[in-house]
């Protein structure tokens, strides 16, 4: 763009786009006709922002009823960033219109409110031979079912009590020596009340008779009234602390409600901090090799953090939450935000006024404007697409609606305050330095 822009400024861009050729005949051709014609002349909005949005913005009172603002805008979007909730509920991936929502709103008010079963992996059984071992593994099994949602003993299919069971039908049976025994075994698998526990059980053939043959197996137990995701959660991770502290018999969850989207719940949070924290520091390092200023990149980072801050905490009051949909819009708003004030920052560190309210009034005479158009044919964009029904476009209209406000808000009144503030100091650009020594 560099490159290009001072091609275009010597007239030899044609050169190397012959299509150009034409305008600067063009532009030649109208300059012979007028003299006089200046192509900077302002225009009545630009003239408006010189005369006076610019003088008013910097008058004391309004910098005061300004600054009153500012902290009230920072206190309501830190009590909505506070108080977003996690919410990754299938349904807020299907449009409001599909069919597929009424499944999903009988499956949390129904199934999962009724009974959830999931199936617990034992991938290192314990020897059930041994007293000491088969109590501690009984243990775990008894926490499992005594969980506030749990619904107990009577809903756990567990095949090692019906065997046991089925042993002491056996006067001649001992635990420590025929637990293992082949014949016993078949003869409990290929009966027909428990065939269903033969898919739950692998057994080794080739270990010797009588030996533990079991290398894995599975139980499962039920639980009711689960009927919301926050519910869900607190239950899955009480399950994984229990099984937390059996680790010898390694034992893993599976078969249950989507155990990766609570999973993404509890992860979604710190991960979208940290993906906005990068993307707010590499804003920040690029801007400094359009910044020479450090001032001003000060700036326009602060601004940037305010911008993001306010999109995150109002999209928390107008219903939205953090999800992976809002987390990718508010990703994107960082981007959007930076050109409001970066056009300010820049503009302001090449302005050749002396005073900081004659830089701020002369950037606004040159920016303002053009910022004004690009947030409103930006929010004019919008206007069609709230009419589709799906929360994905609700929450990308919310996104862009606030960040093109609160941007322009920052770009047209708190930024030029700010600076105006923090800049005190009559000093003269670096191009005008250059320029002298030349």
């Amino acid at each position: 763009m560099v490159y290009g822009g001072r091609k275009e400024t010597e007239g030899s861009l044609a050169a190397y786009f012959p299509w150009c050729s034409c305008w600067t005949k063009l532009i030649n051709k109208v300059k012979s006709k007028d003299e006089n014609f200046d192509y900077r002349e302002p225009t009545l909005m630009h003239r408006l922002f010189r005369k006076y949005w610019g003088p008013f913005i910097l008058r004391s009172d309004v910098k005061a009823i300004s600054g009153t603002l500012f902290v009230i805008y920072l206190a309501v979007s830190f009590y909505g960033c506070i108080h977003m909730k996690v919410d990754i509920s299938p349904h807020k991936y299907i449009r409001d219109t599909s069919p597929i929502q009424t499944f999903v709103y009988l499956a949390d008010k129904y199934i999962w409110a009724d009974n959830v079963m999931p199936t617990f992996h034992v991938m290192n059984p314990p020897d059930f031979r041994n007293t000491t071992q088969r109590n501690k593994f009984n243990e775990m099994v008894f926490r499992l079912e005594g969980t506030h949602y749990s619904i107990g003993r009577v809903s756990t299919n567990f095949w090692l009590w019906e065997y046991q069971s089925f042993l002491n039908d056996f006067s001649e049976v001992e635990y420590e020596h025929d637990f293992y025994k082949r014949k016993y075994m078949r003869n409990f698998f290929n009966q027909f009340d428990y065939q269903q526990f033969r898919a739950m059980v692998k057994i080794n053939d080739t270990v010797p008779e009588g030996e533990p043959c079991i290398n894995s197996f599975t139980f499962q137990t039920s639980f009711y009234a689960l009927n919301s995701w926050d519910k869900r959660q607190a239950e899955l991770f009480h399950w994984r602390r229990i099984l937390k502290e059996y680790p010898e018999f390694d034992v893993f969850l599976a078969g249950i409600f989507s155990p990766f989207l609570i999973d993404q719940r509890r992860t979604i949070a710190p991960s979208s901090m940290q993906s906005i924290g990068a993307a707010i520091a590499f804003m920040a390092v690029v801007s400094t090799f359009f910044l020479p200023d450090k001032l001003s990149v000060f700036i326009m980072s602060f601004s940037l953090i305010s911008i993001s801050t306010g999109v995150c905490g109002f999209l928390a009051h107008l219903g939205s939450d953090l999800d992976s949909v809002s987390m990718g819009c508010i990703v994107m708003a960082i981007g959007l935000a930076v050109d409001f004030s970066i056009h300010i920052c820049y503009k302001y560190h090449c302005s050749s006024e002396k005073t900081p309210d004659e830089k701020v009034i002369e950037t606004l005479s040159i920016v303002g404007f053009p910022i004004l158009q690009a947030g409103g044919s930006t929010l004019w964009s919008m206007t069609l697409l709230p009419l589709i029904p799906a929360y994905l476009i609700r929450v990308f209209v919310q996104t862009v609606v606030l960040v093109n406000i609160f941007g322009m808000l920052h770009a047209l009144l708190w930024l030029p305050q700010f600076i105006s503030a923090l800049d005190p100091i009559n000093r003269t650009p670096r191009r005008m330095l250059h320029l002298r020594s030349d």
